[in-house]
């Protein structure tokens, strides 16, 4: 199987799509589909801290339970 880069993909398709009238303009450049998907996941992930003594970690995910079999 051969493996392509994402950009490349989508230039492929949006040169083929383009070719049709009706479709034609109507793909933006790659760069700005990559810039809004991760304006899009930065609003949903909060950023991880610059230290790691920063970090914050819930009581509730300092401990486990302890499972005998």
């Amino acid at each position: 199987m051969q493996t392509k880069p994402i950009p490349a993909i989508y230039d492929k398709e949006a040169s083929a799509a383009s070719a049709e009238a009706s479709t034609s303009g109507q793909f933006p450049v790659f760069k700005r589909v990559w810039v809004a998907m991760y304006k899009h996941r930065a609003k949903r992930f909060p950023r991880l801290p610059e230290h790691r003594h920063d970090l914050v970690i819930p009581d509730q995910f300092k401990t486990t339970n302890l499972i005998t079999i």
